[in-house]
């Protein structure tokens, strides 16, 4: 009875041991998964074949930090449902492949992490929302050259070398002299682009890596939403340990994609043209405002400080504090107003 035993044991052993690696391989269907937070993306994972009478079994092993996971199915067949309450992309999740023999004495396995990411777009992005309009700056001349009612409306800005003689405000100059020539903008004032400087300093790891992601997933999403829709350009620039790289979106679909390219670092840079003295709008964290530069811009320029917790007064600035919920479109219409 016990050479028996010991015979079955052996067997069993045996065949486990002599499961080739290519059935513990495993393969998911695509390599990017993509959904609104709060929704769920299905990622079809395939094991290796079958040999003899042993089958694989999968099991979670780690599961990113703001995630949620789950498995279904049967060999050679899985799925895997992952869901998030945050913006952001999240990579890293590790299974384990498993291979049993038929008496389920001995089992051989191997942790696999998967590559896969998995993209869940800021919630803002879902519902319609109307072009943001820009309110004209400026009275000014009938075209038949005389004042009174029904006079046309525009706004002015400073004379730059992409401005267009013809739209320099010659009588205005004439009425009142300055160093400074102006030019007309039409009654469709939006410019044509509008640039966002994201400053990212502090270790993500540090403030919790999915309400950082989540955050400033959010607040380019309202700002560049609204941006778009009203025909302007929006350049994002993300400055990260020094290294600046920049991206353009001109309609709701790339600005999904622009979302998903600041946590995506595996993507190609692009080097920024622009430094942040030149930006229209500051979007930077509020533990970065400790740096005396960073601090400098906050007081000079519009920014949106995102924040979570204790927010910390900036006095005397047009600073916007975001944390995931306030109304940001005050300061934007009025930077696409000047």
């Amino acid at each position: 009875m016990g050479m028996s035993l010991s015979v079955v044991v052996l067997v069993a052993l045996v065949t486990v041991a002599a499961v080739p690696k290519h059935a513990l391989a495993l393969t998911p269907d695509r390599t990017k998964g993509r959904a609104f937070k709060g929704g769920l993306i299905s990622v079809g994972l395939k094991s290796g074949e079958r040999v003899g009478r042993t089958s694989a079994a999968l099991e979670l092993v780690q599961v990113p930090k703001g995630m949620e996971a789950s498995l279904a199915g049967e060999a050679p067949e899985f799925t895997l449902t992952a869901g998030s309450r945050f913006a952001g992309v999240f990579r890293g999740l590790e299974v384990k492949v498993g291979v049993g023999d038929p008496l389920g004495l001995f089992v051989r396995s191997e942790d696999h992490r998967l590559d896969v990411s998995f993209e869940f777009l800021p919630s803002f992005l879902l519902a319609g929302h109307e072009p943001l309009m820009v309110t004209a700056a400026m009275l000014g001349d009938l075209p038949a050259g005389r004042s009174g009612f029904g006079q046309e409306f525009y706004s002015a800005e400073v004379y730059s070398t992409s401005s267009s003689s013809k739209d320099i405000m010659w009588k205005r100059e004439a009425k009142f002299p300055s160093d400074k020539l102006y030019v007309r903008v039409g009654e469709a004032n939006n410019p044509g682009e509008l640039t966002v400087y994201f400053i990212e300093k502090e270790d993500m790891n540090e403030r919790g890596t999915p309400i950082w992601m989540d955050l400033v997933s959010e607040a380019v999403a309202r700002i560049g939403l609204q941006v778009v829709l009203g025909g302007t350009t929006f350049r994002l620039i993300h400055s990260l340990d020094g290294d600046a790289r920049s991206i353009e979106a001109k309609d709701p679909a790339t600005l999904a994609n622009m979302v998903m390219w600041l946590w995506n670092q595996e993507v190609a840079k692009e080097r920024a043209r622009e430094t942040p003295d030149d930006a229209s709008i500051i979007l930077v964290g509020q533990a970065e405002t400790r740096n005396p530069r960073t601090m400098g811009l906050v007081l000079e320029k519009p920014t949106v400080i995102l924040a979570w917790g204790k927010r910390n007064p900036v006095a005397g600035t047009n600073a916007a504090f975001f944390t995931g919920k306030e109304d940001i479109s005050g300061l934007v219409a009025e930077v696409l107003s000047k």
